[in-house]
């Protein structure tokens, strides 16, 4: 049996795990925005979408970090690893692409299990109440 602390402190090294490949992410392509360019109209996305594609990254590991708004932040999170599994990764024959397309689908099992359970009790989001009903 787990106490209250374990809990806790294991729900907040998971969230610091999943929300570390969120924002790291998001973080070089923001440090590399001018070379992303022809690497985001290889997936087919638009450029003027590596804006969006950032702050999804970048805004959702840091919510999930703080375990602020957590529940909406790790669905958005979820979303955004199945949506980039299968427009950048899902290719025919590419085992290379394929690990990362099922690395990218166990994050979003990851992120939905934060989404039911939410962020913990040490999280700012318990102690601000910061949550959408």
């Amino acid at each position: 049996m787990h106490n209250q602390t374990t809990q806790n402190l294991t729900m907040l090294v998971g969230r610091i795990m999943l929300a570390a490949m969120m924002f790291w992410t998001g973080y070089g392509r923001l440090m590399s925005y001018a070379s992303i360019h022809n690497y985001v109209n290889d997936w087919g996305v638009p450029h003027e979408f590596k804006p969006l594609i950032i702050l999804w990254e970048v805004g959702a590991g840091l919510l999930l970090l703080l375990g602020a708004y957590t529940r909406p932040a790790a669905l958005a999170a979820a979303l955004f690893c199945v949506v980039s599994g299968f427009v950048v990764h899902l290719h025919d024959g590419d085992e290379v692409q394929l690990i990362d397309f099922m690395k990218n689908m166990a994050l979003t099992g990851g992120f939905l299990y934060v989404s039911v359970c939410g962020a913990g009790d040490w999280s700012l989001g318990k102690k601000y109440n910061l949550k959408w009903s």
